[in-house]
């Protein structure tokens, strides 16, 4: 098989071939596969040698395992002592957590921080034209003209 780029379509292409070979198409999929094929010939030749190679594996005769085939269970820690550790890693996030948050209160107030802070909300006036303002303009209406009141 060649080392081409290939474009996203082409990768879908590739993918499909594989699910088309187990019958996991649907039609639909399946006919824009075929689709994809007729027109791109790096995706057919890969199809071709995709299906030669899948064809040639089935038709092999079985092989007999010479040595058995052992898969060890992983050892399992006891359940009891990680649900202990967890609960003590928890108190001890908690304890930690209490303390903190009870020290900083106690330094300062929690909006102190905004005490000295300017005020940027808009003077009165310009809220209320600008309220003044929305209720005249309206999605579609005209605007009123330069130099008016509004």
């Amino acid at each position: 098989m060649s080392v081409v780029p290939t474009s996203f379509a082409c990768e879908r292409a590739r993918e499909q071939v594989s699910l088309s070979l187990d019958g996991e198409l649907s039609e639909l999929e399946r006919r824009l596969l075929d689709a994809h094929l007729a027109r791109c010939g790096a995706c057919q030749a890969f199809a071709q040698e995709v299906v030669a190679f899948t064809e040639a594996l089935r038709a092999a005769p079985l092989e007999a395992v010479r040595e058995p085939i052992v898969v060890e269970r992983r050892r399992r820690l006891p359940l009891g002592r990680v649900q202990v550790a967890a609960a003590a890693a928890l108190a001890f996030l908690a304890v930690g957590l209490a303390g903190q948050l009870s020290a900083s209160s106690e330094q300062r107030p929690a909006l102190s921080r905004f005490d000295d802070s300017p005020n940027l909300s808009p003077p009165a006036s310009v809220l209320e034209r600008e309220q003044a303002i929305l209720s005249v303009v309206r999605p579609g209406t005209t605007l009123p003209p330069p130099g008016s009141v509004l």
